[in-house]
């Protein structure tokens, strides 16, 4: 395709496609900003050019419990499993059941249809319900539930888990706002934790930040029976200043770390780790016997860190620290100033860096996104790719097995209206 460069005024950029993206021209004070529209192909996209696309059929795949397993899911309950293998994914060859089952949360009860397999001794399953599917359900307009096995310290058995925010339909990390303990195959569920003295929040449900688990959360659990939970702080905060809590049925359950910073949390045979703020930034605390001690100190507020699983990397200095041995590394020839999402894989040798795009007078979906795929080896090469459509704000990153390859969402089509799963893989120089 040519490219043509078209001056236009601002009125025309609604009609304009969201392929397109905005050459900003630096505008005088009292003048309103006139952009220039550029047009735009995959064609020629060096990105394009430099991923493998997974989701042909707008597909993205969404990892389970089961290393190399992987589901997509519609808003309609649509669900399937695939298994990743040679490069690409096939379905996976496990008979799926399905079984509807009744959810019960802030008094109403949510019938939710549940597809679940039996992959190798573990039951994995998921469903989703909306008011398009059941016009009854109106206090709740969406539920996404997860069958997932307990974590060590909370017994045998299964929870069914619950995500009510339509926002992560597409997240590979959910947050959980109703734990309930769950026998595969029954209709009825239970809540796993005391609701007492429960208060409502601004939509008229229960406050769903009374009690969470995250997927990195009950990975991160070990033997222990905790739960998160920000409910003495105000709705604004939560996730960002949180409570540990042990399970019970106890009235109060008992705190064994306060007013945390975020959601991570480590339990292993060293003790319990978590963040706190301090007077000067925030430190890295672990805690046992009842003794909490600093294990990393950093001077600067958390909001200048970005955080991967058990690494921060400050977006100023672009040290990357690991919060439970507070070794440093320093991440050459990469300006993290703008971004605003970071991801490592397990054995921390590579990295994803997504910036932000947000420009004034600028719409974000008509102007260049930036990622970066970051190499911890000298002798594998990184990348930084910088054009529009780079990525999709909706979904998170999934890296494959081996750390080596990627996943993200984005657009497939010129037009920007298809979106699915494109993996990339870091190749040597």
């Amino acid at each position: 395709m040519k490219t043509r460069i078209i001056a236009i005024i601002l009125a025309v950029i609604a009609a304009g496609s969201a392929a397109a993206y905005f050459i900003t021209k630096q505008p005088k004070k009292e003048e309103p900003v006139k952009p220039v529209i550029e047009d735009f192909s995959l064609t020629n996209s060096d990105y394009f050019k430099s991923i493998e696309v997974l989701g042909a059929n707008g597909e993205i795949f969404l990892p389970t419990d089961r290393e190399g397993l992987y589901y997509t899911a519609t808003l309609k309950n649509k669900i399937e499993y695939y298994i990743y293998t040679g490069g690409k994914f096939e379905k996976a060859k496990y008979e799926v059941k399905k079984t509807k089952v009744s959810l019960g949360a802030s008094n109403i009860s949510i019938p939710v249809e549940i597809s679940y397999i039996d992959a190798g001794g573990l039951i994995v399953g998921y469903g989703v319900t909306t008011s398009d599917i059941n016009k009854d359900l109106k206090l709740y307009e969406y539920a996404f539930v997860k069958i997932a096995r307990k974590a060590a310290g909370y017994g045998e058995g299964y929870w069914l888990l619950a995500d009510f925010d339509k926002s992560n339909f597409y997240s590979p990390e959910k947050v959980y706002s109703e734990i309930y303990n769950y026998k595969v195959g029954d209709s009825k569920v239970n809540t796993a934790v005391n609701q007492n003295t429960r208060l409502i929040d601004r939509n008229g449900t229960y406050r769903q930040d009374w009690t969470m688990l995250t997927d990195e959360f009950i990975r991160n659990l070990g033997k222990s029976n905790y739960f998160i939970s920000s409910r003495y702080y105000s709705y604004e905060e939560t996730g960002k200043r949180s409570d540990i809590m042990v399970w019970s049925g106890a009235y109060r359950p008992k705190i064994v770390a306060k007013d945390i910073i975020g959601t991570w949390f480590v339990s292993d045979d060293k003790g319990i780790h978590y963040l706190k703020k301090s007077s000067d930034g925030f430190n890295s605390i672990t805690k046992k016997d009842d003794k909490e001690k600093k294990t990393v100190k950093f001077s600067e507020p958390y909001e200048q860190y970005l955080r991967s699983g058990n690494y921060v990397v400050n977006t100023k200095t672009a040290v990357m620290t690991n919060l439970l041995t507070g070794e440093e590394t320093e991440l050459k020839d990469i300006d993290l100033t703008k971004a605003v999402k970071f991801s490592i894989n397990k054995d921390a040798t590579r990295a994803v860096f997504i910036y932000s795009t947000q420009e004034e007078n600028v719409s974000r979906v008509n102007t260049n996104q930036k990622i970066t795929y970051y190499s911890f080896d000298p002798d594998i090469e990184t990348e930084t790719f910088e054009e529009p459509m780079l990525y999709q704000d909706m979904t998170g990153i999934v890296w494959l097995e081996g750390g080596n390859s990627v996943m993200t969402v984005r657009a497939i089509t010129d037009d920007g209206e298809k979106t699915g799963s494109v993996v990339y893989t870091f190749s040597a120089e």
